[in-house]
């Protein structure tokens, strides 16, 4: 059945998954494991606020 509907999927059809695969390991890694989270914000932590503040756009 997968094979029928890969046969039908055009060449840009597929260049599009192979581009975009990356971006749904990440956005599956993003969903199940809640450690990516800790880590972002022990980094911005770690981010002198005075450095900081500019790119967010509150200095």
């Amino acid at each position: 059945m997968l094979q029928k509907i890969w046969k039908i999927v055009t060449w840009r059809w597929k260049l599009q998954l192979v581009i975009n695969a990356p971006f749904g390991v990440l956005w599956f890694v993003d969903k199940t494991n809640p450690a990516v989270h800790a880590f972002d914000m022990s980094m911005l932590a770690a981010i002198h606020a005075e450095w900081m503040a500019p790119m967010m756009g509150i200095g």
